[in-house]
């Protein structure tokens, strides 16, 4: 049974990514797109995810298909039937952390990857420098990756803040300026 199986994985390629993006939201959560050429007459790919929890996936074929998957670890199976490029999308919550208002997309790629940055958001940090920027789309080189990001909503809900307390004081010590 063993050696059906090894050399039945033998014939599972595994695949380099052609492209990858990820979307980091302000709730913690980056969705996560991969697209993989097929090999002409393979049956079955597998490839690498990012993270280690998943979310929504989606496994479609260049039509729009979709196709049967399966998940072993960070890997990911795909029957490709006869397609020529496979795409997966998938939400997770492992790329991504909060700092006071920063918010921080760290992974460790073997391709480039594309970071399409939430509307109204910043950029703070870079860890290396992009191969690409197109408006707030920032391809960055393959290795340790690490992109940080504020929203301008959050200024705005921080000036809120300190207006609301300059009120709040300006009502106490008139208050007690009256109680005199």
């Amino acid at each position: 049974m063993k050696k059906a199986l090894l050399v039945l994985l033998l014939f599972v390629p595994f695949v380099s990514a052609q492209s990858i993006s990820i979307t980091p939201y302000f709730d913690g959560y980056a969705t996560v797109e991969i697209e993989v050429p097929v090999d002409d007459y393979a049956t079955q790919v597998t490839a690498s995810l990012l993270g280690d929890h998943y979310e929504d996936i989606f496994v479609i074929d260049e039509n729009g298909n979709p196709l049967e998957y399966s998940i072993n670890g960070n890997e990911i199976t795909m029957n490709t039937q006869d397609a020529q490029i496979v795409k997966i999308v998938y939400t997770t919550s492992d790329l991504i952390r909060q700092e006071g208002l920063v918010w921080t997309l760290s992974l460790n790629s073997e391709y480039p990857v594309s970071v399409i940055l939430p509307e109204g958001a910043s950029l703070v940090d870079v860890s290396d420098a992009p191969l690409e920027v197109e408006g707030n789309k920032i391809t960055l080189p393959a290795g340790e990756i690490e992109i940080s990001f504020t929203t301008q909503e959050e200024g705005t809900s921080t000036r809120t803040i300190f207006a609301l307390g300059a009120i709040l004081l300006a009502l106490i010590v008139g208050f007690i300026l009256w109680k005199r």
